[in-house]
């Protein structure tokens, strides 16, 4: 069977081939990457669901000490493990800080401490959820530039064929054209959705790191309250 496409792709000269493969090259990467990042935040959405549900339904961080070790591994997971790691960890050091002075320097102290942990947990995991992005960016600018190039090459080749042959019958013609309309359209086809699957993970990079900001500051605000139930009203936190 006669199929156009690899028809003119087989006529065309050296220059195109290393133009498609480069193409093809660049198929292959950006579709490893978005199936790569479907699946990615098709379980983080799914993870953040139930750490969510766990966050809101607990009445204090130790309560969420129980979620499973896949919850755990998830950003907000992390955030929560933090959380009631800096908790013990606060606790731990009211304990063996005997001869404090001023206590309302320290505890704020101690919670900025804390805070800046959970800050650094938000940025690490918004910096795991961009993996991949800037290069499907530069695949999805890049394509179309390939593809224009092979476009000029092959219409320079065209001209430069009718300027040696004297003559502009679509044998001389026909090479350079194909040329030039299979690079740009497999250039197209390689850029399109790269660009559309790059804006929409962008904005669900930009949707986590909302829920992130949420979470952090839900976990700190529960960090404060149970430390100081536990210091001052007698509150259970373990």
């Amino acid at each position: 069977m006669d199929i156009p496409v690899v028809a003119m792709v087989m006529r065309s000269g050296w220059v195109a081939r290393l133009v498609l493969l480069l193409l093809v090259v660049f198929s292959v990467l950006s579709w490893g990457i978005v199936i790569n990042r479907l699946l990615c935040f098709g379980t983080v959405g799914r993870l953040h669901r139930r750490v969510r549900g766990a966050l809101d339904s607990a009445a204090g961080l130790a309560e969420l000490q129980a979620l499973d070790e896949r919850a755990q591994r998830s950003p907000m997971g992390m955030l929560v493990a933090a959380g009631t790691a800096e908790h013990r960890r606060i606790l731990a050091d009211i304990g063996s800080h005997t001869k404090v002075t001023d206590w309302s320097f320290f505890l704020e102290s101690q919670f900025a401490m804390a805070a800046e942990r959970l800050d650094a947990i938000v940025s690490a995991s918004v910096g795991r959820l961009d993996r991949g992005l800037v290069q499907l960016a530069v695949m999805s600018s890049a394509s179309p530039l390939l593809g224009l190039f092979g476009t000029v090459w092959g219409v320079m080749n065209s001209f430069f064929q009718i300027g040696n042959q004297g003559n502009a019958s679509l044998p001389v013609v026909a090479p350079g054209i194909a040329e030039a309309l299979i690079t740009t359209v497999i250039g197209l086809a390689v850029a399109i959705p790269a660009l559309l699957f790059y804006n929409l993970f962008v904005h669900r990079v930009e949707r986590i790191e909302d829920e992130l900001a949420t979470a952090r500051d839900t976990v700190a605000l529960r960090l404060r309250r149970d430390v100081l139930a536990k210091l001052y009203g007698g509150g259970q936190t373990t």
